[in-house]
């Protein structure tokens, strides 16, 4: 019975936190890139627009691509073409469409699991 209880719990928890999980895609400027040894899981993004309404569990205008492979589904040559791509937005001034979960959040910043960068159209 208390194994019962707990597996009812436990499923529970989960289904819950789905639940109350949100991403977001959204078209926005890459403003900057940072990088670090430790912390936002290596890097970020600063992006303008950021749709804080949509997330609002995430800490607002960055996102973290991950560089340092903290989250399950990343891995290092996925986060460095992400960050790659960011660069490419960055320095071209294209803008970018991004997918970002507060699913996986590092120091507060979601997840970014998508990033593509937008064709310029006159």
């Amino acid at each position: 019975m208390r194994f019962v209880k707990s597996s009812i719990a436990v499923l529970f928890m989960v289904v819950s936190t789905s639940a109350l999980s949100a991403s977001s895609t959204f078209i926005s400027k890459v403003e900057r890139v940072l990088l670090d040894d430790s912390d936002f899981a290596g890097c970020m993004v600063l992006l303008r627009p950021f749709p804080a309404s949509e997330l609002p569990n995430c800490a607002p205008n960055w996102a973290t691509l991950d560089c340092l492979k903290l989250f399950p589904e990343s891995t290092g040559s996925i986060a460095s073409n992400k960050l790659a791509q960011a660069q490419l937005a960055l320095v071209t001034g294209r803008t970018v469409k991004l997918r970002v979960t507060d699913t996986r959040i590092a120091n507060g910043y979601c997840f970014a699991q998508r990033i593509d960068v937008m064709e310029v159209r006159d």
